[in-house]
């Protein structure tokens, strides 16, 4: 022990507790207090991320009505155009558009999210973005954003089909403008051959299409004076299916681009002929 100096200040008397020092306490604190911080941030942001996304689901929950007889044999899914949602069109089917087994059909009218609009600088519903109205040609949209949107709609019929015992024959689709456009693309391009497709004022996206298509059910009606999508553009998208044997094409004088009459009664006649 001699030959080891032991200093006071390193002895640590028996029985008397070892007091941190205030800086000590200070920086204790302030740890416990960050990592408290930090566990609460992470808590939040789960539960923010978790509502939004339930929230969102519920925005896009589709409109659903018709079938009371509780025997569904037939869907009718449809997509809403730019701006507008399902409810927009709900009188559409049950008052405008007529069809044998009403009560025996389902009708789902899906529902598009907000989507950053480019030509007008604003958000809005929309299947996918448009750069400038009237559209002329492909490059007036995203191409991209419609194909992925083509997929809720792919969605939705599986969906459906899973109800029907596998039967696509017994789902007809369609849609106004870009969701027109959108339900002819799937109906085309996709791997089942539906019931049919009806489409107002709409154009067909570039796809390839199948020798099996010849025969799909399809209507197609515009306005000559489309004032949001050009009729020239309309009629250029489809050159490879105008000449089909199932494709039928009604172009309406003096008409823009809304939903008329004339349609409605044209889109009725054409369902008589796929639900029976």
């Amino acid at each position: 022990m001699d030959s080891q100096l032991i200093k006071d200040k390193d002895v640590v008397p028996i029985g008397e507790p070892n007091i941190p020092s205030p800086e000590i306490k200070k920086k204790k604190i302030i740890v416990i207090s960050v990592v408290v911080a930090l566990v609460l941030i992470i808590v939040i942001t789960i539960i923010l991320v978790f509502t939004l996304r339930k929230n969102e689901d519920a925005e896009l929950k589709p409109l659903v009505f018709n079938s009371t007889s509780g025997n569904h044999t037939h869907t009718l899914i449809f997509m809403p155009g730019y701006s507008n949602q399902p409810e927009d069109f709900k009188k559409v089917f049950t008052s405008k558009i007529t069809f044998p087994k009403k009560n025996d059909t389902t009708i789902v009218i899906l529902r598009s999210p907000m989507v950053d609009i480019t030509y007008n600088h604003t958000k809005n519903y929309a299947w996918y973005d448009i750069y400038g109205i009237p559209l002329k040609n492909l490059s007036d949209i995203n191409f991209e954003q419609l194909k992925n949107s083509s997929k809720i709609l792919e969605k939705a019929i599986e969906n459906e089909v899973n109800l029907l015992n596998g039967n696509y024959e017994n789902i007809i689709v369609g849609g106004h403008s870009q969701g027109a456009s959108i339900a002819l693309y799937q109906a085309y391009s996709g791997d089942k051959k539906l019931g049919g497709v009806f489409a107002f004022s709409g154009f067909l996206p570039p796809c390839n299409v199948s020798d099996d298509k010849n025969t799909l059910n399809a209507y197609l009606g515009y306005g000559d004076e489309d004032n949001v999508i050009e009729p020239s553009f309309i009629n250029k998208s489809i050159e490879n299916i105008k000449d089909f044997e199932g494709f039928d094409i009604h172009i309406y004088k003096h008409h823009k681009h809304h939903v008329c009459t004339n349609q409605t009664i044209d889109v009725s006649k054409f369902l008589e002929k796929i639900i029976k």
